[in-house]
């Protein structure tokens, strides 16, 4: 069976590095872009299962990758993984496209989370 492949943007090199080793211990291919351009190029040569984003990169907003993601795919989740907690934060996270809002530096429900969110994609 071939690994889940989960696009994450992240401009933090240790969240990055995170996001790889607990990826790739659940059995998902992390695939990791530290900015939106990078992201951009992978996604224009890649097709990815779920896509992992920060709500605050630098430059380009999280939120604005959101919205281009979910405006050219509006079928593959997208969870924004972000240290912007307040309410009004995840609301427009989740008006941006989100399927799913984590707040940093709390990572314990991203695994699960990644997990039913691909297994509703698959059902």
């Amino acid at each position: 069976m071939q690994a889940k492949r989960v696009l994450c943007v992240e401009d933090d090199a240790d969240t990055r590095d995170m996001l790889r080793y607990k990826l790739g211990m659940s059995d998902f291919e992390a695939v990791i872009a530290p900015d939106v351009d990078a992201a951009l190029r992978l996604m224009e040569r890649e097709r990815f299962s779920l896509y992992v984003l920060d709500g605050g990169l630098r430059g380009v907003k999280g939120l604005s990758l959101c919205e281009r993601i979910r405006a050219a795919d509006p079928l593959t989740p997208i969870v924004i993984f972000s240290g912007r907690a307040f309410e009004s934060d995840i609301e427009a996270g989740m008006l941006a496209g989100a399927t799913a809002y984590l707040v940093k530096p709390d990572s314990s429900e991203l695994i699960p989370t990644i997990r039913r969110l691909l297994a509703a994609d698959a059902g």
